[in-house]
């Protein structure tokens, strides 16, 4: 709560140092208006089980517009949209911008992600999304194994960034103020840049298990804005926490007995990398409440070629994990201890 309520006063801040005014002198003012399309597959809809956990979500509380030099990228005027408003079309952010006339490309995005950064945020051309390693604190609790042979950066996975963007565009000069649209005469639309995906596995013993993260090799770290692409040369491995679900054949949740249940999630990231074809390595990474961890790695290149995954951004991977039982006690107390590490690997058969 004191973070969440940290990030919203410094934003704010940000607001009240970039307040509403009158615009007293109409000359090359222009109106803009910027939908953002919320239809996000297993964050707002397209869920595979309506009863699972869902993940948070919320619209933007800003958008920020910039009109560049096409040719440089450098930005030549900027604004921050506030003002939200909603219609048959959806929930939409609009005010004024300031600009000379000229050729101009424009972008707009979100203002206000708490994962995804933006770096050269002040060229089109450069900026781009990316988000942070993940802490040191949290990768020395990884298995070590898994980790030392992972050569990829370990990242967090990406919050929704929203961006418009269209090629070059006139704005002319005008005495009083007018409109800037898509060359075809619409308003801007921003889509999201990070796509969501759900994923499950079979698991057995989760009554063993006190904390449950898996990791996703093959993946891209970052994504330019301007064209809308993954880097290609950011490779990197996402984090992301587990959840535990229900039995198969049930549909009933028991987390705490010895039944098979699914462990699900829901995570984003900005694309895979291209002609990845042997190396997106899911690596299940456990923590048992014996003190000892437990992992299995399995490929899942294939799976993301299955017309679940295609459609609809479903991995669903036909494997049971077994986490071992604690072994039995000897003598008259507890006496923990940490072991060699169990690491499986496994490969799916489509």
């Amino acid at each position: 709560m004191m973070k969440r309520f940290a990030y919203i006063l410094a934003l704010a801040v940000m607001l009240i140092s970039c307040e509403r005014r009158p615009l007293e002198d109409l000359t090359n003012a222009h109106y803009i208006r910027v939908y953002i399309d919320e239809e996000i597959k297993n964050v707002t809809m397209g869920f595979y089980n309506e009863n699972y956990e869902r993940p948070d979500y919320e619209s933007p509380y800003v958008m920020r517009v910039t009109l560049a030099d096409p040719a440089t990228g450098e930005i030549k005027a900027e604004r921050y949209l506030k003002d939200i408003g909603h219609d048959e079309n959806g929930t939409y952010y609009e005010g004024y911008i300031v600009a000379n006339p000229g050729r101009y490309t424009l972008m707009a995005y979100n203002f206000d992600t708490r994962v995804t950064r933006i770096n050269n945020s002040n060229n089109h051309k450069e900026a781009k999304a990316y988000t942070n390693n993940i802490p040191p604190h949290i990768k020395t609790r990884l298995n070590s194994q898994t980790v030392k042979s992972n050569d990829d950066k370990i990242v967090y996975d990406p919050d929704h960034l929203f961006v418009a963007n269209c090629g070059e565009m006139t704005v002319g000069y005008s005495d009083d103020i007018d409109t800037l649209k898509t060359p075809d005469g619409k308003y801007f639309v921003a889509e999201s840049l990070v796509k969501s995906y759900y994923l499950q596995v079979r698991i057995k013993g989760m009554q063993y298990v006190s904390s449950a993260v898996s990791l996703l090799s093959g993946m891209s770290g970052s994504a330019w804005l301007q064209s809308r692409n993954p880097d290609t040369d950011d490779k990197t491995t996402v984090y992301f926490e587990m959840i535990p679900g229900e039995t198969p054949s049930t549909g009933v949740s028991k987390a705490s007995s010895d039944e098979e249940l699914i462990l699900y999630t829901t995570f984003n990231t900005f694309g895979k990398i291209p002609d990845e074809t042997n190396n997106l390595q899911m690596t299940f990474d456990f923590l048992t409440i014996y003190g000892k961890p437990y992992s299995e790695t399995i490929d899942i290149t294939d799976i993301f070629h299955t017309e679940a995954a295609i459609e609809h951004q479903w991995l669903l991977i036909d494997h049971l994990i077994e986490i071992p039982a604690p072994p039995p006690q000897t003598g008259g107390g507890l006496s923990p201890t940490v072991g060699n590490f169990d690491e499986i690997h496994t490969e799916i058969i489509i």
